[in-house]
């Protein structure tokens, strides 16, 4: 008798050490599908949050695509450029050629325009340019500027110390119509750099949602293979 009774509790406590493993992981799966409620709510009201700010973006852009990278164009309705810091190098150089200086720099200088190698160009830009913000600019960029803009009246081709370079011309009137355009004036400029100044803004206004998404992801992935594992062990 003595020996049932030791093997019924035996069995009893058994059942009951189960009752009690299999009772906490069932409360273990409930707290986590808790956790998972809030966690994919607040997923849905940050993603309902990035919609609206992509929309009011959208909108006060007028329909344009408010986070595509920045071109160098000019802007529609206005003379104005839109230039970038690399850009602006080329114009500055170029302004400092018009105003009659490093002419040691040109390969002809005459009253009405002047004349120098790509090369020659591309030197004094990069020397405007810090180390950090040298990014493959070559001839072949800085051909694309000067077209971009109708910067040069002209161009051709020179062997010049057994090399055969490309030499650019220079009308100094419309080089010097051109740098004005590009400086632009007043209210036009102020509503571009406000531009500029907002597109920033919702660019790290979307980031930061983005980033909040992502890390929401990160929790709910690792609180469902969490309660996959409950039980298995």
């Amino acid at each position: 008798m003595a020996e049932f009774l030791d093997k019924l509790k035996g069995t009893l406590d058994k059942g009951i050490s189960t009752v009690n493993v299999k009772s906490k992981e069932i409360i273990g799966k409930q707290r986590i599908r808790l956790q998972l409620s809030e966690l994919e709510a607040e997923r849905k009201i940050a993603l309902q949050d990035l919609g609206k700010i992509i929309h009011a973006s959208y909108e006060a852009s007028g329909g344009q695509d408010p986070f595509a990278v920045d071109k160098l164009s000019k802007l529609p309705e206005s003379g104005d450029f839109v230039l970038d810091k690399w850009d602006r190098s080329v114009l500055d150089v170029l302004k400092v050629i018009n105003d009659g200086e490093l002419r040691d720099k040109l390969f002809e200088d005459t009253e009405n325009e002047f004349k120098i190698t790509a090369k020659q160009l591309l030197d004094e830009v990069q020397k405007h340019l810090p180390e950090s913000e040298k990014k493959g600019q070559n001839l072949q960029w800085l051909g694309r500027v000067l077209g971009k803009y109708d910067l040069a009246d002209g161009k051709f081709s020179k062997r010049i110390n057994k090399e055969r370079e490309t030499v650019y011309v220079f009308d100094k009137d419309k080089t010097k119509s051109a740098i004005g355009k590009a400086g632009g004036g007043g209210k036009s400029k102020k509503t571009g750099s406000k531009a500029k100044g907002a597109k920033a803004d919702a660019r790290a206004e979307v980031l930061k949602k983005c980033n909040e998404i992502s890390a929401l992801d990160e929790k709910i992935a690792a609180l469902e293979k969490k309660s996959s594992e409950i039980g298995t062990k």
